[in-house]
């Protein structure tokens, strides 16, 4: 029988997609939720390890270990010239981006032929389609044991409400476009109401940013051409009737005290934190919440003190504090930027603070090109972009920069990247 390279690579991809996306739901079924377990940290290091190995074995573009080499170039001065850290600290902060140093290089190889093409997404679709009802009993039993809130993480787990409400999401939409017919739009809806439905675990763990993602999820649905006005047209009452059953949702699981959900401008100021005076304010927050330990400072304020950081430490505006100011654990060393401002790298961090703290101007350059090299990298045989895809794949990318910083995650990297790849068609698929 003659061995397969495919095979195996495929395998393992899969392997480190199932043990990135499950295993924090039996970690935190068995020892708790938000309690370290040896399972979580095995879990962690075989993932990185697979897509380590598959990455090596798979890299080929100059482009890509152009952008790898250079990373690890950027980080390391960073971490170990500029703020002295550890080599051990710096590897182990490394891991947070192996996602997305190396997940980009191993589907340009499933996308290389037409064959490995299409024996990827055939498993891939099956799979996709099992991770998104997974996450119905998985985000049922966590609401019903903790309420709604960051617990609800479907099968990632505790602290992952976040990524598990966009990964339904883009893999909803990525699953639904490959069954609509775009002259009958309702009909092929209602046809296959299934993924509708598996969207509805999103309204149960508090992610507000749901809303904003079901409303751009159904303007994108319809390809985008001379005929999107009248398709839209149709489409809008099945919208308004789920923004309406998803408000339901919400506002029957938030606190009471929270008050009723409005969509309007108020709610995404208010969901930012984008207030200007809790900014002036800032220290005032610091000084009354620091010694609570649920201390978090919105993100709105995280962005607005920033700069009065960088002026404390000037010298590290080009290259940032390093990859290891996030770093936390029995064995890892704390660096001593992370003990000074431990208030301000608390809770959630949005992706364009996180980027800048880390790695500063050059760092944060290195990034903007790698998000924009993404609409430009290609599977052969596959030349046309699905701009709806696209589009909805930029709208992600400029939400996470005052969201949160996603990408540190593989089980993000493995669902986004991928949606992103298989976002270019054959030209006769194109033309239909």
């Amino acid at each position: 029988m003659k061995f397969e390279k495919r095979f195996l690579l495929q395998r393992l991809f899969f392997i480190g997609f199932w043990l990135s996306t499950c295993t924090g739901f039996i970690s935190d079924l068995i020892w708790g939720s938000g309690e370290p377990s040896i399972l979580r940290t095995i879990s962690l290091l075989v993932v990185d390890a697979i897509i380590v190995f598959l990455g090596v074995c798979t890299i080929k573009k100059m482009f890509d270990i152009i952008m790898i080499l250079s990373f690890i170039i950027i980080s390391y001065f960073s971490t170990c010239l500029i703020n002295n850290g550890s080599f051990v600290s710096w590897a182990n902060g490394l891991r947070y981006f192996n996602g997305i140093l190396f997940i980009i290089s191993i589907l340009r190889y499933f996308g290389a032929t037409e064959y490995r093409h299409d024996l990827f997404v055939k498993s891939l679709d099956r799979q996709f389609y099992i991770f998104l009802w997974l996450q119905v009993p998985a985000v049922l039993f966590q609401f019903f044991k903790y309420g709604a809130g960051d617990k609800v993480g479907g099968t990632m787990g505790d602290g992952f409400s976040g990524v598990v409400s966009f990964t339904i999401y883009y893999v909803s939409f990525y699953l639904l476009r490959k069954h609509i017919d775009h002259n009958n739009i309702l009909r092929s809806i209602s046809k296959n109401w299934i993924f509708i439905f598996l969207l509805f675990p999103s309204f149960l763990n508090e992610t507000k940013i749901s809303f904003a993602l079901i409303l751009v999820y159904f303007i994108l649905l319809m390809p985008i051409d001379r005929k999107y006005i009248i398709r839209m047209t149709f489409l809008s009452p099945v919208v308004v009737i789920l923004v309406a059953v998803g408000n339901y949702f919400y506002s029957s699981t938030v606190d009471e005290s929270q008050g009723k959900l409005k969509l309007d401008a108020e709610f995404f100021d208010e969901y930012l934190d984008a207030d200007i005076d809790k900014l002036e304010k800032g220290l005032e927050y610091l000084e009354k919440y620091e010694d609570e330990e649920e201390f978090d400072i919105p993100r709105f304020t995280k962005l607005g003190l920033m700069p009065m950081v960088f002026s404390a430490h000037p010298g590290n505006n080009l290259l940032g504090f390093g990859i290891n100011i996030y770093s936390r654990g029995k064995y890892i060393e704390e660096s001593d930027f992370s003990k000074e401002y431990d208030w301000l790298l608390r809770g959630t961090s949005p992706h364009i603070y996180s980027t800048y703290m880390q790695l500063g101007i050059i760092g944060s350059i290195w990034m903007a090109i790698f998000l924009i090299s993404l609409f430009f990298i290609k599977p052969k045989k596959y030349p046309k972009r699905d701009l709806s895809s696209q589009l909805f794949f930029f709208i992600a990318i400029i939400i996470l920069l005052l969201y949160a910083d996603l990408w540190i995650n593989n089980n993000f990297c493995y669902i986004m990247l991928t949606f992103m790849m298989l976002s270019w068609r054959k030209n006769e698929i194109a033309s239909n």
